[in-house]
């Protein structure tokens, strides 16, 4: 060992020499100023988030009723189109001539039976079937039953349409809820009218919602109840996107500091706490965010200051005073 001491202390020596200075330990710095805030237990809601899915309050499933080549499609998914427009036409032909020929028997029929030349059964008979061949003529034609927006389109010139074939989904525009499947824990807390603060992720924005249905039984296979949410929101929502609902089921104990008094570094998360004149970096386990507030889960006890402030920048170890 002695060779090597007497090694280092030429080195240490030719370092004075040249004018370097080693730099102060952070124990040996002076105090900087700080401000401080004692952590404390607090009562806050109890909030449960719940996901959803947004959801237009009115769609509607636009169905072929009779069997028909299309002709023609005039819209395109995402197209705005108003109430009674026409989506798509079907291939009339077939329709057109057996509503002309029923017309024609029901115009015959109506003018002998003012000369008491049929009976009132053959007339009817007739009747019917001119009311038949007037409907599948207007079945040709696939019309928007409000005012919204295609979201599906599942057809195109030449397919041949069937009864009871979706071809178009069309929904409302403006008016939107958010469906969540509430546990059935917190089923109760859910009531029609009350008011509910959801967030909507892709937009990032938090609004007010109203319960307006809140369906009488739990499904068995999830054991939750579905509830539909009201939005009342500033930014454009579109059906399928993701939110969250946020139920408050009673309150609870929670420690909250300052968001100010929480620092991040790559993963990691910590604070500062005021102990025996210097500054001790503690790392937290974040919670919940409140306004301006963040709650710590784990890393900090009831009782501890918190630095919330400083003249300088804070290390670890850092002699402080107030």
């Amino acid at each position: 060992m002695k060779p090597l001491l007497l090694t280092i202390i030429p080195v240490l020596l030719l370092a004075t020499a040249c004018g370097h200075k080693v730099q102060p330990t952070v124990e040996g710095r002076p105090a900087i100023r700080v401000q401080t805030l004692e952590a404390q237990l607090t009562r806050t809601p109890n909030i449960v988030e719940v996901a959803g899915t947004v959801q237009a309050r009115r769609t509607a499933t636009i169905a072929a009723k009779i069997t028909a080549t299309i002709r023609e499609v005039t819209v395109q998914p995402g197209a705005l189109v108003t109430n009674g427009q026409v989506l798509a036409q079907l291939d009339d032909r077939t329709w057109r001539a057996e509503y002309n020929r029923a017309k024609a028997d029901y115009d015959r029929y109506h003018a002998l039976q003012e000369k008491a030349a049929a009976t009132p059964a053959d007339v009817e008979a007739v009747l019917m079937r001119y009311r038949v061949a007037e409907a599948a003529l207007s079945d040709c034609q696939l019309i928007a039953p409000f005012a919204g927006q295609v979201t599906t389109k599942s057809c195109d010139v030449g397919d041949l349409a069937t009864p009871g074939q979706r071809l178009f989904t069309v929904a409302q525009a403006t008016d939107f809820r958010l469906e969540v499947n509430v546990p059935e824990r917190a089923a109760a807390s859910v009531v029609f009218g009350q008011s509910i603060s959801c967030v909507i992720e892709a937009t990032s924005e938090k609004c007010v919602g109203q319960v307006d249905e809140v369906l009488p039984v739990a499904d068995p296979a999830t054991r939750t109840v579905l509830a539909k949410i009201s939005l009342r929101c500033q930014k454009t929502l579109q059906s399928g996107m993701f939110g969250h609902a946020q139920l408050v089921l009673g309150e609870r104990t929670a420690l909250f500091v300052p968001q100010v008094a929480v620092h991040e570094r790559g993963q990691l998360t910590y604070v500062f706490i005021a102990a025996a004149g210097k500054a001790q970096m503690r790392l937290v386990k974040p919670g919940a965010s409140q306004l301006e507030s963040v709650e710590i889960l784990a890393g900090v006890q009831p009782g501890e200051r918190l630095i919330i402030s400083s003249e300088k920048e804070v290390s670890d170890g850092q002699p402080i005073s107030f």
